[in-house]
């Protein structure tokens, strides 16, 4: 099986050490180079399948935009580089279907070159799901564009078909193309909007809306019912490019963004602040469906000795020893690092057997293993509770149950019932 890698074709050799050296900073994979469109024709035989390619328009052994040519004909994702920039120049270049073009004029173009290559290779695990109509005269132009750039699309002639697929897994951005695209006999097209907003935000799922200059005050109204952004569908490939990957990358900062403020740094568990807030409504789901829930505190023993004998930097190992082993044990319920060396786990339970179970699994894991992994003992202490009116008395009654294992001699798992 051949291996995926970058391609680099310029016939000024700093240029292309410039944009090597780059480049290696974002990827592990290989990245080939060369200078003349003879070598180029000779890497294209090799056994490497090359991803994206940054090529110069004018090689000294072709003719203008010969490699151009050469990459489309092997169905490879080209950012061109030409040192002079005119407007025909660059609608030829996109009747090739490149990617993108950049005038290697300066340090920040170079860059701008380098990490558009790099998302391009990137774009080939982004999926972007266009909500269409059999009628349409710019969906085939539209998928087209979008595979230019290596992404992975999906098209729905029919709005259900769309809300089903949504039920089960949501792409990185949604395009729907014209509003009659969406007018089928189930819903109008601020109906469906309406039913993706139920269950994702707009900082969750962008929706782009694709409309005519007819029909430009149709997206503004969508956008009023959670599109996030239109664009025009008498489009150039620039505008189409830019908006779909301002809208991605906007959605990717957010989640970011997200993940970091619900998240202990230390840990990787989810913080105490997210537990609360997420728990709350877990509980709230699990109480109106009378389904049981557990609660489970867990604290480690003896903890302030560790730092005070071994360092600060042995403790944050010690919990991190331990929030792994919790995360593998108890990997499908809501678990948190409370603060300091104390967790705490919020779940359905089905048989309180299986959950004192785990909680055993969890304990003996931690005094088993610590002296190998951390090279001084560990043990944990754990309080449980199935009950409680709200989810603060629940958290009480398991930290009850926790002080009893510590006065009982730690190293044990106590419940409150």
């Amino acid at each position: 099986m051949s291996q995926d890698a970058f391609l680099i074709i310029d016939d000024q050799k700093s240029i292309t050490l410039l944009l090597k050296d780059q480049l290696q900073k974002l990827t592990s994979l290989p990245i080939l180079t060369c200078h003349s469109l003879a070598e180029a024709r000779k890497l294209l035989g090799s056994d490497y399948h090359f991803v994206v390619c940054l090529s110069d328009l004018h090689l000294p052994d072709g003719e203008p935009g010969e490699a151009i040519e050469l990459l489309h004909s092997r169905h490879i994702t080209t950012v061109v580089l030409t040192a002079t920039y005119n407007d025909k120049t660059r609608q030829e270049m996109f009747k090739q279907k490149v990617a993108d073009y950049v005038v290697k004029d300066s340090p920040s173009a170079i860059h701008y070159a380098v990490q558009t290559a790099f998302r391009l290779y990137q774009n080939a695990r982004r999926h972007i799901w266009l909500v269409t109509s059999w009628k349409s005269h710019y969906s085939s132009k539209l998928s087209g564009l979008l595979r230019v750039h290596r992404y992975q699309v999906t098209v729905f002639e029919n709005n259900n078909e769309f809300l089903s697929a949504l039920r089960e897994k949501h792409p990185d951005l949604v395009l729907l193309e014209g509003s009659e695209a969406t007018c089928d006999q189930s819903s109008t097209p601020y109906e469906v909007v309406s039913r993706v907003r139920q269950s994702y935000t707009q900082n969750q799922l962008p929706i782009l809306a694709c409309e005519t200059s007819a029909n430009i005050a149709t997206a503004i109204k969508l956008m009023k019912y959670g599109v996030n952004d239109f664009f025009n569908l008498e489009f150039t490939a620039e505008e189409l490019y830019v908006r779909v990957k301002q809208n991605i990358e906007q959605t990717a900062a957010y989640k970011e963004i997200e993940h970091i403020s619900r998240t202990d740094a230390l840990t990787g568990l989810f913080n105490r602040g997210y537990f609360f807030s997420h728990g709350q409504w877990l509980f709230d789901q699990l109480k109106n469906h009378q389904k049981y829930f557990f609660v489970l505190m867990a604290d480690i023993d003896h903890f302030k000795s560790v730092n005070d004998t071994y360092g600060h930097q042995k403790g944050d190992e010690a919990i991190q020893f331990v929030s792994q082993h919790l995360q593998d044990t108890f990997n499908h319920f809501l678990a948190a690092r409370f603060g300091g060396e104390e967790f705490c786990i919020l779940g359905e339970v089905n048989d309180a057997s299986e959950i004192e179970s785990l909680s055993e699994t969890l304990r003996h894991r931690i005094e088993q293993h610590s002296p190998d992994a951390l090279g001084l003992p560990l043990t944990l202490s754990q309080g449980l509770t199935y009950s409680g009116v709200s989810l603060d008395e629940a958290i009480a009654k398991a930290d009850k149950a926790l002080y009893r294992a510590k006065e009982s001699g730690r190293n044990r798992v106590e419940v409150e019932f």
